[in-house]
């Protein structure tokens, strides 16, 4: 993720580019003629501005070894965690796709028997997230879909040891009217299910500006990871699974630490 003080340099960097520009053209306009001072303040400005450059290129430097360093750290602590588990993933369906392969990518890496990515159908039309009667027909596929996924990819009844749910992301305008509503309680119909089975349910999302489905699963009782987007929160979303933790970690405000604390022995 970008340093903070790149973004705020960046800007400084902006404002001063269009400093030199303006006293460029109060220069012009007064009859070509650049005053002693006026060039003082035109070549401390540039200098200013060459230095900026140079600690933004700097802090690109540092951005990158840093993202390095957080990939080989990340690495580090999933490496062959989950050996021997069972592990379903389910995308929900406005899902980051990279995020969900990604996700899929070091789930294996920690050495899950992966069984997914199941990916929740979206709602077409308006029929699927009415509930005249109660439950919505979008709800009952996704209990639906659920069921499946406990029944586990080799049908010797034993569930999976861990579901693991990617969800998150904006929905398009032209979704059915309703369709946030009928949703939230779709996914939280399935997440319960899911908890209720008896399997580890960890919930996970980016940490983009797009729709936050956090407190859809606190409010289901299912600890969740909001940046499964960086490397440390698909390390912390494996940390999750092997804990009994209920937090919400990562960097948005509805978490309540950035990483979740190591799994009692």
């Amino acid at each position: 993720m970008p340093d903070l003080r790149y973004h705020v340099i960046s800007l400084v960097a902006v404002f001063l580019a269009l400093a030199v520009g303006i006293l460029l053209g109060v220069a012009m306009a007064d009859r070509g003629v650049i005053s002693a001072r006026l060039q003082a303040e035109i070549t401390d400005v540039s200098n200013r501005l060459n230095r900026q450059q140079t600690q933004m290129e700097r802090l690109r430097e540092r951005t990158a070894e840093d993202e390095q360093l957080m990939q080989g750290m990340a690495e580090h602590l999933i490496s062959g965690r989950l050996l021997g588990l069972r592990v379903a993933l389910v995308s929900g369906p406005y899902a980051d796709p990279e995020v969900v392969q990604d996700v899929q990518s070091d789930l294996l890496s920690a050495g899950a028997e992966l069984s997914g990515p199941v990916t929740l159908e979206a709602p077409e039309d308006r029929s699927e997230v009415s509930s005249p009667g109660g439950t919505t027909p979008l709800a009952e596929t996704y209990l639906a879909t659920a069921r499946e996924v406990l029944r586990s990819p080799e049908d010797d009844g034993i569930p999976p040891d861990a579901v693991v749910f990617v969800g998150g992301g904006g929905i398009p305008p032209d979704a059915p009217p309703g369709t946030p509503e009928a949703l939230n309680e779709a996914q939280a119909r399935m997440l319960e299910l899911f908890a209720s089975s008896g399997v580890r349910v960890v919930a996970a999302e980016a940490s983009g500006p797009a729709r936050s489905e956090v407190e859809l699963f606190q409010s289901a009782g299912v600890p969740s990871v909001d940046n499964a987007d960086d490397p440390a929160g698909r390390a912390a979303i494996v940390q999750l699974i092997l804990s009994e933790d209920d937090g919400s970690y990562g960097t948005k405000e509805t978490a309540s630490d950035f990483f979740p604390p190591p799994p009692e022995d």
